[in-house]
């Protein structure tokens, strides 16, 4: 039979192993903590699974520079001469010869263009003509009152016939005289007939051709004076009332970086009907060698405004609040800071920062609408090739 194990109270354990309170109080506690333990890991290795990695974003930057602050436009040009005539013959008639052409340089006294004279050279023969019949007239008029000046004297002839022939004296000699004039007026006609310069310049067009027909004051070369040339560009009517308070100069486009200083000599009365802006002809002052007349040219005009302001590009640009901020790069962790800025003005795609910026600092230049603040980031640059 199976021996029966008795209790301290006389009662027997039926079936049931004994085992001892100590022993087993410490196998559960450290089996426990094995569970814990890896339950614990478990959690560590899914939150570190699941949690994102913190990306350093690359941005390009622009360095605050500050610089005096000024409000600068600038407008297309074209060098044109100060001085630039239509010329043509003072007498109608036939062209023989031309002798220049487009971008011919002139003297004065150097002879451009000829008429056919053969008809001056007529009428200039037959004035001469009538000219000698004029004065034949005057010398027999003149005869015939000396003779009845005489017999006025012995009160030969009446006070009536002496005056009739003083009068016919008079209008012999008037004749004379008419007929000279005339002559006068054929033999510069006949010297009209050439075409000669009247100062140094230079030919920018012809617009007669030899054959040609003209009539008198027709336009058959446009000169340019040599010397003064200007920058003349069209300014909108916005601009055109501070151009006198703008310090001005001229950039030649086949000469970049070469300015040329300017002032204003003329600006037009009124609006062009089509463009509606106003004319404006700068005079330059001591033009290089190398300025030809019909260059293309960029005039630009500053005006002075006082203080220090910073060019960003408009990219920089983005609102906190609706007004206008930017990203400031800090140092030396290389976070973003949201700065609020003031705009001066907008010149063309630049913005003129007039306040909240220090010189140095870095701004944020592309992609400014992907940033938040205190983001790390880091400054990007163009690879080497």
């Amino acid at each position: 039979m199976a021996s029966r194990v008795m209790s301290s109270q006389g009662m027997p354990y039926r079936g049931k192993r004994i085992i001892g309170r100590g022993f087993g109080g410490a196998v559960g506690g450290a089996v426990g903590a094995l569970l814990l333990a890896a339950s614990l890991s478990g959690c560590n290795e899914s939150q570190s699974a699941t949690q994102p990695e913190v990306q350093i974003r690359p941005v390009r930057v622009a360095t605050v520079a500050l610089e005096p602050a000024s409000d600068s436009v600038r407008y297309p040009a074209v060098i044109r001469p100060r001085v630039e005539a239509d010329v043509g013959f003072r007498v109608a008639g036939k062209v023989v010869a031309r002798t220049v052409e487009v971008g011919s340089r002139v003297e004065p006294g150097m002879v451009l263009a000829r008429l056919d004279p053969t008809d001056l050279d007529l009428q200039i023969r037959a004035s001469q003509a009538q000219l000698a019949s004029a004065q034949s007239d005057a010398e027999n008029a003149r005869s015939d009152f000396s003779r009845y000046a005489t017999l006025r004297q012995g009160e030969w002839t009446t006070r009536q016939e002496y005056d009739r022939r003083k009068t016919a004296l008079d209008k012999a000699e008037s004749k004379v005289r008419e007929v000279e004039a005339q002559l006068r007026v054929l033999n510069n006609a006949s010297h009209y007939a050439t075409l000669v310069a009247d100062e140094a310049g230079v030919v920018t067009a012809a617009l007669v051709e030899p054959g040609q027909v003209v009539a008198q004051g027709q336009t058959a070369l446009r000169v340019a004076k040599l010397g003064t040339v200007e920058a003349v560009a069209n300014i909108p009517e916005q601009q055109v009332g501070t151009l006198t308070q703008r310090n001005l100069s001229v950039e030649l486009w086949a000469q970049p970086g070469t300015a040329i200083a300017g002032k204003l000599r003329e600006t037009s009365p009124s609006a062009d009907p089509n463009t509606r802006t106003f004319q404006a002809k700068i005079t330059l002052a001591n033009p290089p060698p190398g300025v030809q007349l019909g260059m293309t040219a960029t005039v630009t005009a500053t005006l002075e405004r006082g203080g220090l302001v910073a060019r960003l590009p408009i990219s920089a640009l983005t609102q906190r609040d609706q007004k206008p901020a930017v990203w400031v790069v800090g140092s030396p962790n290389d976070t973003l800071e949201l700065r609020p800025v003031a705009i001066a003005a907008y010149a063309g795609d630049l913005a003129i920062v007039a306040d909240g910026l220090k010189a140095g600092e870095r701004v944020v230049t592309a992609g400014v609408h992907k940033l938040d603040a205190g983001q790390k980031v880091r400054v990007w640059t163009e690879p080497t090739r």
